[in-house]
């Protein structure tokens, strides 16, 4: 993976969980007790928030990390001769093709034939 990609992806996990400290913020009530799933803690609001900043401040210091405090990436991402990545173009195109055609409320199933072959037809048929 080039820097630049790293950095980038790195960016966009922080910035993912801004959005989900916003999301809790505003949809979590401040009594709620929240579990954590993969240890089965229980937390408050605040603590779920102070994770979450936790990984913030963890990225934070990787990027310092991959990027020697800012001084290897002078000029990375102003590159006049920028060459496009189609790989890239085409991962995101892909994403968002799957987001489009991904159904918001999948159809419930249901098997009709069981159901008619339960109910007795002479009552609808004798009204």
């Amino acid at each position: 993976m080039t820097l630049a990609k790293d950095i980038n992806n790195r960016l966009d996990e922080m910035l993912n969980l801004r959005a989900e400290i916003n999301k809790v913020k505003d949809e979590v009530p401040d009594d709620a007790v929240l579990n954590n799933h993969k240890t089965g803690k229980k937390t408050s609001k605040e603590g779920a928030i102070r994770v979450a900043e936790a990984m913030i401040t963890q990225i934070k210091s990787d990027l310092n990390e991959i990027t020697n405090n800012g001084l290897n990436v002078n000029e990375i991402f102003t590159n006049k001769f920028y060459v496009n990545d189609m790989m890239q173009d085409r991962e995101i195109a892909r994403q968002i093709n799957e987001e489009k055609n991904k159904p918001s409320n999948p159809a419930p199933t249901c098997n009709t034939t069981n159901i008619f072959n339960e109910v007795d037809g002479s009552d609808f048929l004798n009204n």
